[in-house]
């Protein structure tokens, strides 16, 4: 095992088995106080008179599924009530099994036939099993697409790469005839209309390409070909249904490639090329997305001012954007490390921090989707799921810029929280999360205040409580609390695979005894799919020191009362508090 790994999971071990033990490292109780007794090293502060702090309305932006063609349409996502969404991808065929029946598109030894049976029968799958469809995307070609293509060995500027006849997720070249595409999919688009009826289609979205700059799995030709490509396409879907709502997907801003395409060049990111282009050129996109999978190794990946300013504003800021177009997610997974054709997930309480945090970024800087891979098993919530849940319940609430005081006792230690007001005014919710880029041990909690201004007058009464997202939130690490070997690299006798990141999914961790044991014990957790709350407090404002609120926020009228709440935030922890008035 890696070193660096060893002494991580031997810090995380102790409230591993802290848990086990029945002992609490994460006290959650909060208290309303009046006097000065108690002290917190970080404040937030909120201040919900001020119309300036009022930066929007937070909205439902984790509702949508990504599956691929081996997707099972049995196996629902969290959806807290709602209809399962899915984004449906390598719709088209052009599979890297090169199973052909699946292809839409075909040709049967003497001419090319459509078979949109294949297309409508997936689709079905999922209606059938009470799925809606979010968004149809048009990415590999079915393979007759190829037919014609001369293939080289080494780049000659003409003709396309041998080793790139079939990509890591299929076919991957643009198709050799544009304009039998170009019927092709109209073609599509006017099957879809009869069947499903033009009502139906036109709630549908139609993604052209699938991370269009991860050469060559995704595309091997060149940046100027897939802009041929996605103009003919759009071309093509717009004839059918001229409202037809299309768009792109790329990598971010940052994306750097080592790929020689057959032209003997490198290209990295194309999403602001593309928009200059799409302007330039008035072609139309509704919708503009990336890929974000930060690795937990990676600090710099996890860094959300750094990640909106390189990754992402290069492309909503490029002064070329579509102002009406929607800047979305279309691939998120919290990540200790890339496989061939998949990831590794991070499953411990380390992700439910994470995504609190994205979400505070999201929110802020109005990225309007973030289409998830599978976020439960077998009845229980992943860790980000969990942070869904809480956030859930907020949506359509009036979101509020926030301010922060003071500075966490741990070095590195991130503490802040997305702050809302209820529609109607009865109260608050606020998502507060501690985590740490640089260091994934736990460590002692952090003691934080809520300040909260209101129209209130001072003596006003209201209840509270706080549900917590912990170590105790999920399977995985409720199982590495009871079984120690879990914890134990293979090399000293344990399950653990001598390589496995301690924050590292079970089903990648451990061998195959530990995953036996895990497979028997699990059901006696239970589903883990609720939050835990604490019991109602009751408490009354105080005078709103309103000089020093305001110079803190910078804003504000200095009217009403203030709601002061004191608590500890462990490590990478989130709290949800609700604030009703009575």
């Amino acid at each position: 095992m890696k070193i660096a790994n060893l002494k991580l999971l031997h810090k995380m071990l102790l409230p591993l088995l802290l848990l086990a033990a029945g002992c609490s490292t994460a006290p959650f109780q909060p208290k309303a106080d009046n006097s000065q007794s108690a002290q917190a090293s970080t404040q937030l502060f909120a201040d919900f008179t001020s119309k300036q702090a009022q930066i929007g309305t937070i909205y439902d932006f984790f509702d949508v599924a990504v599956r691929t063609e081996r997707g099972n349409p049995k196996g629902k996502p969290a959806t807290f009530g709602r209809k399962a969404k899915v984004n449906t991808v390598r719709m088209l065929g052009g599979w890297y099994n090169q199973d052909i029946s699946g292809d839409t598109y075909q040709w049967d030894g003497e001419k090319y036939i459509y078979n949109f049976a294949a297309a409508t029968k997936r689709i079905d799958a999922w209606l059938d099993n009470d799925w809606d469809i979010f968004q149809i995307v048009l990415d590999n070609p079915p393979w007759a697409f190829q037919r014609g293509y001369k293939f080289v060995t080494e780049p000659d500027g003409k003709h396309y790469l041998a080793k790139d006849r079939v990509g890591v997720y299929g076919n991957g070249l643009p198709p050799k005839d544009a304009q039998a595409w170009n019927q092709y999919i109209q073609a599509f688009i006017q099957h879809l209309v009869t069947k499903y009826g033009k009502e139906t289609v036109l709630s549908w979205r139609f993604r052209i390409g699938s991370e269009i700059d991860t050469r060559p799995q995704h595309w091997a030709a060149t940046r100027q070909a897939f802009f041929d490509h996605y103009k003919n396409t759009v071309n093509a879907v717009k004839a059918v249904l001229p409202n037809a709502t299309v768009g792109a997907h790329f990598r971010e801003a940052t994306h750097k490639s080592q790929y020689v395409d057959y032209t003997g060049n490198k290209e990295d990111a194309y999403a602001p090329y593309f928009v200059e282009w799409a302007k330039q050129n008035q072609v139309p996109y509704d919708f503009l997305a990336i890929s974000y999978y930060p690795h937990i190794t990676h600090p710099h990946e996890m860094d959300m001012q750094q990640v909106y300013q390189t990754q992402i504003a290069p492309i909503l800021e490029h002064p070329d954007y579509n102002p009406n177009a929607s800047f979305e997610i279309h691939e998120y997974k919290f990540i200790v490390k890339m496989l061939r054709a998949g990831f590794v997930s991070v499953a411990t309480s380390h992700n439910s921090a994470f995504f609190a945090m994205l979400s505070k970024m999201m929110l802020e800087n109005n990225i309007q989707e973030v289409f998830q891979w599978g976020n439960m098993r077998a009845g229980s919530y992943s860790p980000e799921a969990m942070t869904q849940l809480a956030l859930h319940r907020m949506v359509g609430n009036k979101l509020y810029k926030n301010a922060i005081s003071g500075a966490p006792n741990i070095e590195g230690n991130i503490i802040d929280g997305i702050f809302s007001q209820k529609a109607d005014k009865s109260g608050f919710d606020i998502l507060t999360f501690n985590f740490n880029k640089e260091n994934m041990s736990y460590q002692k909690p952090e003691p934080i205040a809520l300040e909260l201004t209101t129209n209130k007058p001072a003596g006003s009464q209201f209840s509270y409580r706080v549900a917590q997202i912990d170590q105790t939130s999920n399977l995985d690490q409720l199982f590495m609390a009871e079984f120690p070997k879990a914890n134990i690299p293979q090399s000293q006798g344990g399950w653990r695979k001598d390589d496995a990141h301690p924050t590292a999914s079970i089903t990648h961790a451990l061998n195959k005894t530990g995953l036996k044991v895990f497979q028997l014990t699990k059901a006696k957790y239970g589903k883990i799919n609720q939050l835990k709350w604490s019991e109602w407090q009751e408490a009354t404002t105080q005078v709103s020191a309103e000089s020093q609120v305001n110079a803190k926020l910078q804003a504000g009228s200095g009217k009403g009362s203030l709601i002061k709440i004191y608590n500890q935030l462990p490590s990478f922890t989130v709290q949800k508090y609700q604030v009703r008035w009575r």
